[in-house]
This record gives structure tokens, sequence and C-alpha cells, in this order.
């Protein structure tokens, strides 16, 4: 049960204390209590500080010892010299849970004689505490109070987040947290994230058994410098890949990446042949690149699998098609020329310049219910086809919304300016029946558009359920690695 793992502590605390919290704003600790409040955190919140007496609205403590209760979870953002006295108090006063926020321990260049991580874990062991860190940037549970669907808990992430179902257990601060300030642009619900640092006391292995069962959790994406435990980490993956994909980006193998990890955390990284063939064996997507990372996530999050690697592409400019098309080939997918069959019923409704074996160029052909919904559908029932690339859902509506460029354009143009509400309803209508569709026949499909990805026609279409890309390139890469993910499923079940 997930509720039993230790873990579910640290992700739904009832009450935190606080170390090394002030009320200069640019604090790292006073940034993490801003978010709680933020975040509509509902718990009780207990900076420790020996001479304010409050603390970004809240009752400071002099000591730990002070506070009323025993903290379900202790925040740690102090020099690491502090740190075993600390923990030390910790134990005192009965806490079990600490994030240690703080660096300065195993990461210094050349500092092999540090010995503060082996007092904090011996202090830890000796009072049964379990402990995140060091150098980590702590936790987000976006399901913190599943009833409450502005609640979370937040120490790591500044912006609200739309819930989802993709967690993130993360070596990187950073990835765990800093991919998410723009949520404007990023469509993947985020459910948890971990960012394990250092992994003095808790790793990546823990966050996977965790995840293993968590029902909030569909998707992982880990962020991997080097793995402390690769024999269970192995079992573990092997175990879950064929229930929840996983998705990674593995950090080592060259020499300056190796160089700076030392710096960074101090890790000393493997051989990447090693882990690559460590990823393959167990089903896990690699991808070296954040940007891909996310995108593998939001289709894979979007819970539409193809059944193959079958590809059709809709398109109403022939270049994009194209270039989609010789992408797809080179990196595995397949665009099988349609039957006679279903290339006459395409003839029927296309206009005489189009082509329709696939790619289909309807060549700018714009009646938008057979381009959004009719030719998508008749592909999915065909059978031929796993998955959809369609280019050019296009807005012209967004052209309407500029006053000034509507009073040019009406002079030459019978153009009518709708009200937004109207052009609200037409891209529901437009989008929600291939949503529908796609899960029906269980064939997914990733739309492109090459006007600005948060331009208010852009916005509607992946409000109401559109996977949108602003180009072609990324949509194809990462559809071709969810299909090499569907094969291994497919081969171990």
């Amino acid at each position: 049960m997930v509720k039993e793992h230790f873990l579910h502590g640290f992700l739904n605390p009832e009450s935190v204390a606080f170390f090394g919290a002030n009320n200069k704003g640019g604090s790292l600790a006073a940034i993490q209590i801003m978010n709680l409040i933020k975040s509509e955190y509902s718990g009780n919140v207990y900076p420790i500080h020996l001479k304010l007496d409050s603390v970004m609205g809240f009752k400071a403590y002099k000591s730990l010892a002070e506070i009323p209760e025993i903290p379900d979870l202790v925040i740690v953002v102090l020099p690491a010299k502090t740190v075993p006295q600390i923990f030390k108090e910790c134990g005192e006063k009965g806490v079990k849970r600490i994030i240690l926020i703080s660096g300065g321990f195993r990461e210094l260049m050349g500092d092999r004689e540090n010995s503060l991580t082996e007092k904090i874990c011996d202090i830890a062991n000796s009072y049964g505490i379990r402990f995140i860190g060091p150098n980590c940037l702590g936790v987000f549970n976006n399901w913190y109070k599943p009833e409450d669907e502005n609640s979370a808990f937040n120490i790591a992430i500044w912006e609200i987040l739309k819930k989802g179902n993709f967690s993130i257990a993360s070596q990187s601060g950073t990835l765990s947290s800093h991919i998410w300030f723009d949520p404007s642009s990023v469509d993947v619900g985020l459910s948890k994230s971990l960012s394990v640092g250092n992994e003095a006391n808790i790793d990546i292995v823990d966050c996977l058994e965790y995840y293993k069962d968590d029902e909030k959790t569909q998707v992982i994406g880990l962020y991997i410098e080097e793995l402390k435990r690769g024999k269970k980490f192995l079992e573990l993956a092997k175990e879950i890949t064929p229930k929840k994909p996983i998705v990674s980006i593995y950090v080592g193998g060259t020499e300056a990446g190796n160089r700076a990890l030392q710096s960074h955390t101090g890790s000393l990284a493997g051989n990447s042949k090693i882990y690559n063939a460590v990823f393959k064996e167990t089903g896990i997507i690699k991808t070296d690149f954040v940007q891909e990372f996310l995108d593998i996530s939001l289709i894979l999050s979007n819970g539409v699998l193809p059944k193959g690697n079958r590809l059709g592409i809709i398109t109403n400019s022939g270049g994009p098609g194209a270039m989609i098309a010789n992408n797809a080939e080179k990196k595995g997918l397949v665009l099988l020329e349609f039957s006679e069959s279903l290339q006459m019923e395409l003839k029927e409704h296309l206009p005489s310049n189009a082509s329709f074996k696939n790619p289909i160029d309807c060549a700018f052909d714009m009646n938008l219910p057979y381009f959004y919904i009719t030719l998508p559908e008749m592909l999915m029932k065909s059978g031929e086809v796993d998955a959809i690339i369609q280019y050019g859902v296009v807005g012209f509506q967004d052209v309407m919304d500029d006053y000034l460029t509507y009073e040019k354009i009406a002079n030459y143009a019978e153009f009518t300016n709708q009200p937004s509400e109207v052009i609200d309803s037409l891209a529901k209508k437009l989008v929600v029946p291939t949503v529908q569709n796609s899960r029906k026949y269980q064939v997914p499909i990733l739309h492109i558009s090459p006007m600005p990805f948060n331009s208010p026609w852009s916005k509607r279409l992946r409000d109401n359920g559109f996977l949108l890309f602003r180009l072609w390139d990324r949509p194809v890469n990462a559809l071709a690695k969810v299909c090499e993910y569907v094969s291994y499923k497919q081969k171990v079940s």
C-alpha cells in the first residue's frame, strides 16, 4: 500500500518546521514557505529563528523544542557545518522525516575528507530518521488534498500547476522544479516531484518503489547521474515498465559531463553504454533532451498509446508533410500506402489537387469540420494506422482577435469578427469529437500548428485536449520513442 511507504509522509505532512527561514524574500527557505502559502497548504507551519517573532506571517520559534507538536516534516536550509546539531535536535524531538536542502557535503570538488555526510547519517540512523538530500530542492505533491482542486504541498515549484499523472524523481533539483516555471507552455499535468539530491539516505530506487503503487502516478520521469543500487533498480524497473512507462535522462559518460557531475554532487558517473543497456533491457525510454523528456511524457500521460508503429499523416502543406514522413521513416515509424478502398473513400471528399496515399495533403482546403474531425476519424476507423500526426491546425480567428488588423483587412475582404465565446464554442466542436475518437479507437493523434504556442486559437485547442506542437520535428521524435516502448511492452506482456 502506497500510504504505508515511508515517502508518503514526506509528500503528505500535516505540519512542517523550517530551519533557515527568514523574512528576506530572496532566501531559499522563505521562498519555500511562500510556495506553501501560494499552494494553499492547509497544515501547520513552524519557522524556527533565534531572533524573529514571525516569519512570512507565521509565528516563529526559538528552537525546535518549543514547537507545540512533533512536526511531520522538518526542512533544513542552513550551513552544512550546523546540520549535525540540527539532526540531533530533531532526533531528540521525535522527528522522523527531514528534507536537507543544504549543500556543502560531498559535492565540493576535491574535498574527499568531508565527513559531514557520515555524521548526519549516523545521527539519523540512531534516531530512526529518514531524510531526503542533501543538496536538493524539496518535494511537490499536486494531490495533497485530492478533494480540494487548489490545494498542494509544494516547497519546490513556484507556479501553480495543472494536476496530472506524471511524477518525477530527480538527482537534480533544477530538473524537478525549474522546467515547470512556465506552466503556460507545458501541457503535461504534474502529479508529484521528488528532488533527491546526493541521496545520502533516500535514493531513486526508493522513489520508484513509491511511484510503482501510487495510483496518481501513471507515468514516471527520472533524471539520473549515478545509481547506487543498480541491481535493485534493474529489478524494479523491469517490474514497473510493463504497467507504467518510465522516461529517463542520464547525464554522464563524457569527460566534460563527468567533470561537471563531480563538482555538482560529487557523483562518479558510470559508462553511458552500461546505462543504455540497462534502459534497453528494462524498457525505460531514454532521452538526452529536456524538451523531448516533456514531449514523450505528454504523449504517455494522455493515456492513448499506439498499438504499433504505423503512422498516418494529414497535412494542408506539402513541405511539412514530406519532412514529417522523411523523419518518421528514419526514426523507425512505418508509412504504409493506404489501401485502395481507403484511398477511394478519401478521394470522394478531398479536392481534385489533393494527395491521398499517405501523407494526405489537403492542399489547403479549409473545410474545418472535415479537416479536424472527418479525416482523422476515417483513418482511425480504417485500422490502417496506429498513430496520426496532423499538420496545419491554424486559427485564422487569431487575426480577427486583433482589432486594428481587422479594421485594415475589413476594407478588402469580407470577414466576420466573431465574439470570443463563439470561437470558444467552435474550438470545442472541432476538437472534442476527435479527442473522443482517439480514445475510442486507441489511436493517438498529435497536432501541429506553426502559430505561436500561446496564441488564442492554440490555447483553445490545448484546453480542449489536443496534444499540440508548434513545429514538426518534436512530435515525430517523441512518438518514435513511445512506439519503441510499446514494442517492448508487447514483448514482455
